[in-house]
């Protein structure tokens, strides 16, 4: 860990796979880590999508974010047909990507690792800039592209590689898939959380009137309605409470929105999406976090995941349910109570315990709190980062 004074960094943040703000995790890490990098005196400056009506608006190139210096692009990110009316935006972002970062002057490049790609790769051409490679998720490996577009995706992922001096990963089972594929060094850095936002002490009255709450015990879920979520499998679990005094929140939205709709049980209630800095309360006014990641969906690879709820439900200090998949059970520790991967009979068996034993509860949720404080606090984290800058900066 970094103990001597050094003098801040100078960072280009790229973030080109990120509207800002949203309300996606990607989001929420790539803001959370930039703040607490600022916090720790280092002078950081994100490259991303704008949001909202900046989105159209050809001469907004440059804007800010909670006090975080912005520069615009509009890369595009997929290769979906449809974006393709879209292609002259990325000349133009390139070429207003190399002035601002002629202006800027980083001493180092921090780049969210994404495909496709390859204008990142043409800039750092252009400016050899030494580069960090922020990888949390291979893409090819989980069949996220097929086909001719599989061998593009490799292709510049290699080219991603070679160009980083290094290469930062969330969990150890990523870490070693990565190693497989390249020798530059790769250094894990766990997702984390803002323990002064996410707390279990926020007043949360007026929502427990908003959603007509009484003395129902809450099980809430928070994440994208993604299959990989296993958000579809909560209205099986939730007809099992049906008899009980057990409210479901889920808050959140996505491609499954609709199916969960449609199956959903009278003691459900879907929120929607809600502005992140909305959540805390709602974690506050719960009983017990849900987290039913759905095995099918891992079927040929590992859980490679952090997922960033799981830090925000511990800073909450209530108690977790999950799966025992391998980089869960470390993460979570004695916060939790993991069913068997992929068995929703005993996910509800464990939820049933949890929802009869209010002490079991108090305790996983006080050693959850003490574990995000102590180790997960987004300035940990960027600490963790600066001593890899460390040593890719000469």
């Amino acid at each position: 860990m970094r103990q001597d004074q050094k003098d801040g960094y100078n960072v280009a943040y790229f973030a080109f796979d990120q509207f800002i703000p949203s309300d996606h995790a990607g989001f929420v890490h790539t803001c959370s880590i930039v703040k607490a990098l600022r916090d720790l005196g280092n002078d950081v400056t994100i490259y991303g999508i704008p949001g909202g009506t900046d989105l159209y608006n050809p001469f907004k190139w440059r804007g800010q974010y909670k006090q975080i210096p912005l520069n615009y692009v509009r890369f595009t990110v997929s290769f979906k047909q449809k974006y393709r009316l879209l292609y002259p935006l990325n000349l133009i972002s390139y070429r207003k990507t190399l002035e601002h970062i002629e202006i800027q002057k980083p001493d180092l490049i921090h780049e969210r690792f994404h495909l496709p790609n390859p204008y990142s790769i043409k800039i750092l051409e252009d400016t050899n800039i030494p580069k960090v490679l922020e990888v949390n998720s291979l893409y090819v490996e989980e069949g996220t592209y097929g086909g001719r577009e599989r061998k593009i995706a490799i292709e510049e992922r290699e080219k991603l590689f070679r160009q980083s001096e290094a290469i930062i990963t969330q969990t150890e089972t990523l870490k070693g898939m990565i190693e497989e594929i390249t020798d530059k060094p790769v250094f894990v850095v766990p997702n984390g959380v803002d323990t002064e936002k996410f707390r279990p002490d926020l007043r949360f009255d007026d929502l427990k009137r908003e959603l007509e709450l009484d003395d129902e015990l809450v099980v809430t879920f928070v994440g994208s309605f993604k299959r990989w979520h296993g958000v579809h499998h909560i209205s099986k679990i939730a007809e099992r409470f049906e008899d009980d005094n057990v409210k479901f929140l889920l808050i959140g939205s996505g491609e499954m929105f609709g199916e969960v709709e449609r199956t959903k049980t009278d003691n459900m209630m879907l929120l929607g999406a809600k502005s992140h800095d909305d959540v805390p309360r709602y974690l506050a006014l719960s009983n017990i976090l849900i987290a039913p990641f759905d095995g099918k969906y891992f079927e040929g690879f590992s859980f490679w995941w952090n997922p960033v709820k799981l830090f925000e439900y511990m800073a909450a200090g209530k108690p977790i349910l999950s799966y025992d998949y391998g980089e869960i059970e470390k993460l979570v520790e004695g916060s939790a109570l993991l069913a068997r991967a992929d068995d929703l009979e005993d996910f509800v068996s464990k939820l049933r315990y949890l929802i009869e034993d209010e002490g079991l509860r108090r305790e996983l949720g006080k050693c959850g709190r003490e574990t995000a404080v102590e180790r997960y606090d987004w300035r940990a984290q960027a600490r963790k980062i600066l001593d890899i800058y460390d040593l890719v900066i000469p």
